[in-house]
């Protein structure tokens, strides 16, 4: 558990869990072995901080979410999620089958499948992202339906039938997941839509900090209305994922912090740039490069340092530890169950688990 002090003095304690984030995109330097062996430090040095998870991510042309989940949770006794799995990769019988296979190594720890639809600067120009609200309620559906070891009619999906060409009239799983498989959605830009989305059909949120306190309270004061007019009674489950990016060299904490800007400000539109504060024209030659699928490392050298500024906290432990003190005291006083420390990192991982382990989650006690 860490106890907190912010702003008004009284202590503010967070009692959920730590995990950590392995954007397999950003990390791509990173081989798998290294990954495992860096998931076994974070496990090592992180436990005492309540470190429970690791959460990993879905990119075309990077590392296999799917191969990199089943290696970390058959090394360590820990908790997986996805940061995001997108629904236009495979199938929703191959995904339901893929993560209740991985869930025969979980020893009964939980899997938290986290969903979204992925970048739409990225993503167009290597899928068809298509209608991405119904692809998501569609998927959600035959999801928890499969979980359960229920059928899945062909026409409660039909958008997913038709884009993934699934001619049956219902699928089943013939084997039954081993743990259990709670659905998340993001981390995007949640707009009310999405907010019924997430309401009506799925058990947590994923929510970034790089939107701010702000937008971050009144996300979650307008999912808390959606979910009491849904049909489910759980509380809806929340997990942040706090975006920094530390070192003990302030320079290469804010470049590296560019490979992940990069691809976030080249999706939004122009609107949500400026309420941001960052100038739409400094982020043109970002959206090119990704246009042109020049990759993260070309677009990451093209990000301004104004958007690391306004979305990221970057730098060193003792510039980092006030805004990160500011989100764990969010954390603790609207209920999340989990904080992990999320992309971008920071340059060097192992750095950044001997950070935390020794400078921040110390701070925070």
């Amino acid at each position: 558990m860490i106890a907190l002090e912010y702003m008004s003095g009284e202590p503010q304690r967070f009692s959920g869990e730590i995990g950590i984030h392995y954007p397999l995109h950003v990390l791509n330097r990173y081989s798998l072995p290294d990954l495992i062996r860096l998931a076994e430090k974070a496990w090592e040095t992180l436990r005492p901080f309540g470190f429970t998870q690791v959460w990993t991510n879905d990119n075309l042309e990077y590392r296999s979410v799917l191969a990199s989940s089943a290696a970390l949770v058959a090394r360590l006794p820990v908790k997986l999620g996805t940061a995001i799995t997108v629904p236009y990769f495979r199938n929703p019988i191959d995904l339901a089958a893929a993560f209740a296979t991985i869930s025969e190594l979980m020893s009964g720890r939980e899997i938290s499948l986290g969903l979204g639809p992925g970048s739409r600067s990225i993503l167009t120009h290597h899928v068809e992202r298509v209608k991405p609200l119904t692809i998501m309620a569609e998927l959600a559906t035959a999801l928890r339906k499969l979980f359960n070891g229920e059928p899945i009619g062909r026409n409660e999906i039909p958008n997913l039938a038709s884009y993934f060409h699934l001619n049956a009239e219902s699928y089943i799983l013939r084997f039954k997941a081993q743990s259990p498989i709670r659905l998340y959605y993001g981390p995007s830009l949640l707009k009310p839509a999405v907010l019924n989305l997430i309401a009506r059909h799925f058990d947590g949120v994923i929510l970034q900090t790089l939107y701010g306190i702000t937008d971050m309270e009144t996300t979650l004061a307008s999912l808390t209305d959606a979910r009491a007019q849904s049909s489910l009674r759980e509380p809806l489950r929340k997990v942040m994922l706090l975006n920094a990016s530390v070192s003990r060299d302030e320079r290469t904490a804010r470049e590296h912090a560019k490979r992940f800007v990069s691809h976030i400000i080249s999706g939004w539109p122009d609107e949500t740039l400026e309420k941001k504060s960052i100038d739409p024209r400094a982020v043109h030659a970002v959206r090119q490069a990704y246009a042109e699928n020049r990759g993260v490392d070309y677009a990451a050298s093209l990000t301004p340092d104004e958007a690391v500024d306004r979305l990221i906290i970057a730098g060193t432990p003792g510039q980092c530890i006030e805004r990160i003190a500011e989100l764990f005291s969010l954390a603790a006083s609207q209920g999340f169950t989990q904080v992990f420390i999320g992309v971008p990192l920071g340059p060097e991982v192992q750095e950044v688990i001997d950070i935390w382990a020794k400078d921040i989650l110390p701070a925070l006690r």
